[in-house]
This record gives structure tokens, sequence and C-alpha cells, in this order.
């Protein structure tokens, strides 16, 4: 009997880092789809909506180098030539006309409910652990399983996270954010994807934050042209962002 338990646990464990190991490989096909190319230039544009309308839009490019390294050039309208620059856990506004760049943080506003990191680099994989939640959701018309996140690092914006998939085409369908605290700040719903390249990369998400003035607004990001290329370092800095 005892020999049998032992083969019991034993198996349980194995399938229990099985199924641990599935999970993070699934996470791993959800950061593809938003992280296809190591280097890139993607075109974007940001929408806000407010019942139905939009009320204001963005268009800008991002410039990616590897996980940590992003540049955000605002094209026309009122914010052209302004530049959101991110090189490891740093990121800077740059003003033309200003001398200096402003130290900001992720969480701040690119329009509407959309802040800055929704358009940087977060990976699931690397910066949470998944387990199942015990459950499916419809949305957008595609059945989703529910992941429950746990943040490897205490100093993460957001401890918790619900992320549902789409097991069949391992596309994320909607992330739905939490503070320490346990309350609902932001959510994601990823409504439209392409292929580039062989990948299924994400072409339309919306983002509703669920606190303060913007809570009644919707944000589109949509992300038009995808270009790889080789982006010169130096341009993740300040002064090298300063000259493209």
């Amino acid at each position: 009997m005892r020999k049998t338990s032992f083969a019991l646990a034993v198996l349980l464990s194995l399938a229990t880092s099985v199924a641990a190991e599935d999970l993070q490989g699934l996470l791993a096909a959800v950061d593809a789809t938003r992280n296809a190319f190591d280097e890139a230039v993607i075109t974007a544009r940001a929408t806000q909506v407010v019942g139905g309308k939009e009320t204001g839009t963005a268009d800008f490019d991002v410039y990616v180098k590897g996980r940590d390294r992003g540049l955000i050039v605002f094209r026309g309208g009122k914010n052209s030539g302004r530049k959101v620059l991110t090189n490891g856990d740093k990121m800077w506004l740059l003003v033309p006309g200003s001398t200096n760049p402003v130290p900001i943080t992720a969480n701040q506003r690119l329009l509407g409910g959309a802040s800055f990191g929704d358009v940087s680099r977060l990976r699931f994989s690397d910066d949470y652990v998944a387990k199942d939640a015990g459950g499916k959701e419809s949305v957008a018309d595609r059945s989703c399983r529910v992941l429950e996140l746990t943040a490897k690092s205490a100093r993460s914006s957001y401890p918790r996270i619900l992320l549902s998939v789409d097991e069949r085409e391992k596309v994320p369908c909607r992330v739905r954010f939490f503070l320490a605290s346990g309350k609902e700040v932001r959510a994601v719903t990823f409504t439209k994807f392409q292929t580039l390249n062989g990948r299924t990369v994400v072409a339309e998400m919306e983002v509703r934050d669920l606190l303060g003035p913007a809570s009644n607004a919707v944000t589109r990001l949509e992300y038009r042209k995808y270009r790889t290329a080789r982006i010169d370092p130096r341009i993740f800095t300040p002064e090298g962002a300063r000259g493209l």
C-alpha cells in the first residue's frame, strides 16, 4: 500500500508539473502574438470612443528592439514630434523644444484609458505564473479558457491578472488587471489579428480603464503595419531619440 501510495504521489506530481509547463507554453504562444518580432517598426493609431462616437485620435510609430527598448514617435496632431522612450525600467517623455527629457511611468496616459504600458513589451510567460481559473468565457465569438496569473515580482503594478485564451488558435481573448487590493482596474479585449511572415500577430485591441474620468471611454489601439528592421541601438537613448 505504501509503495502504491508513493507511486500515485509521484505520478500526480509529474502530472501537475507537466500541466504547469503546458500553461507556461500557452502563455509564450500568447506573448508571440504581441511581441512577434525582436526588431520592428510598428505603425499604430489610438482612437478614443465615448458613447459610440470617436472623440480623439493619435497616430504614432513604435520602434522596438528586444524586450527592454522601445520608442514611440507621435506623427501629426497636437502631439506631433513628441516621443516616449523606454530603456529597461526607465521611461522618458521627450517634447520638441525642451532640453531635458521628462521621467514618466508606464501607467501614464497615451490616450483615453490607454497607457504607455499598453503598447510596451509586457510578457506574461516571463513575468507571471499561470494556473487554471476553472472556467471558460465567450469573447468576440471565441470560446476562451480563463487562466489566473500571479506576478513573479512583488514590484509588479498588477500582482494578479485574469487572461482568457483561445486554446485552438493560441491567441489572447481578454485580459483583466487587478491591484493588490483585489480591485479590477483595467480590461483589454483583443478584437483583430493578422498573419505576417507566417506568424499570427495582434492587429487591434480595445482598452478600458475602469477607474477615474476615462472609465466611460474605450480606447481602440490599431497596429496597422509591422515592418521588421535593423534598428540602431543609439536611438534608445534620450540624445539618440532626439535625432530620429
